[in-house]
């Protein structure tokens, strides 16, 4: 059972680590851009220091020491956040968002592997401490889990683990647009996932019941095993043309919705060349130079194209006729 005070638990110990220099947060500015195209949102966010950081994923070693394995105590949050000695939360070491926060198996797993009935459950309810019983508008705080899976996910550390995060204060993703009036459900094949056919890229989203009380491991289970079935389709689909492509994906989840986007590269091509994980995918987007922040406020219509580039092709109002996950 996680703790009631799990958010001020985190405020203190990042008040805290930030004065001592056990952490670092990265300055930085953020706009809020709408494509005039999709009508989408995007959060755009400044951080020049981040281009003299060494990048995770070109200069990767296969026995590079595993930051989770024995973090710095002044990061540790709780050893054991569940009580059952599965999960650690550590605070991120260099965060662009104040109490960015990591959700970490104690045990070493790999970050390639998908989520458990337990991972979603443990994720779901941090986002119910934090944000409480409040509504997802945008009046509220918000939090966000977020899970990069595989080599083209934008995933940089090989342990498992997912990140949460307060989403910005009256920022709208697509997502809460597209389940918004809607009950949740749970696909079949003649109902499928949501998906917005105004942007480019595939995605598959649900939405959640409004009462905590009615989600549990298996509704969550259910809802993650559902879209990862349609996500994965596309990796046997591109097979033949791409057969070097290894399965890579983001999973987004709220209190109030549960996304899964197919990913087919980590970083997206001219233009703008960015390094995209699962935030990219509701509308959060990180840039390291002023050139490419200048491109996005005259084009933010870029976003999405670099997103799809990133992705694969949107299926919204297509049905599939055969899944073999």
């Amino acid at each position: 059972m996680i703790e009631e005070n799990l958010k001020q638990k985190i405020h203190d110990k990042f008040v805290a680590a930030k004065k001592n220099g056990h952490l670092k947060v990265t300055h930085a500015e953020s706009k809020k851009l709408k494509d005039p195209q999709t009508t989408t949102q995007y959060w755009v966010t400044f951080a020049p220091s981040l281009a003299l950081k060494p990048d995770a994923n070109k200069n990767s070693d296969s026995k590079a020491e595993d930051p989770f394995a024995n973090p710095d105590e002044e990061l540790v949050v709780t050893e054991d956040l569940n009580g059952d000695g599965e999960y650690k939360l550590l605070l991120n070491k260099f965060p662009v968002v104040p109490e960015h926060s990591l959700l970490v198996t104690s045990e070493f797993k790999d970050q390639r592997s998908a989520l458990t009935p337990s991972d979603l459950m443990t994720a779901y309810n941090v986002l119910c401490s934090l944000q409480g019983d409040k509504d997802d508008d945008v009046t509220c705080e918000r939090y966000l889990v977020f899970y990069n899976c595989g080599p083209h996910s934008g995933s940089s550390q090989d342990h498992k683990h997912l990140q949460i995060m307060q989403m910005p204060e009256k920022f709208i993703p697509f997502q809460d647009v597209l389940c918004n009036g809607k009950d949740h459900f749970l696909p079949t094949f003649n109902a499928e996932p949501l998906q917005d056919d105004k942007v480019s890229f595939a995605h598959f989203v649900l939405p959640l019941p409004e009462s905590s009380d009615q989600v549990d491991e298996d509704l969550l289970a259910m809802c993650y095993v559902s879209l990862m079935q349609r996500a994965l389709t596309f990796f046997q689909d591109w097979a033949n043309e791409s057969p070097e492509l290894t399965k890579s994906y983001n999973v987004l989840l709220t209190k109030k919705w549960i996304c899964v986007v197919p990913r087919s590269h980590a970083k997206s091509g001219p233009p703008l060349m960015l390094n995209i994980n699962s935030t990219g995918y509701c509308g959060m987007i990180l840039v390291k130079d002023r050139e490419k922040l200048e491109n996005l406020t005259e084009d933010p219509h870029l976003v999405d194209k670099s997103l799809l580039q990133c992705g694969f092709p949107n299926t919204a109002g297509q049905k599939p006729t055969e899944y073999h996950y």
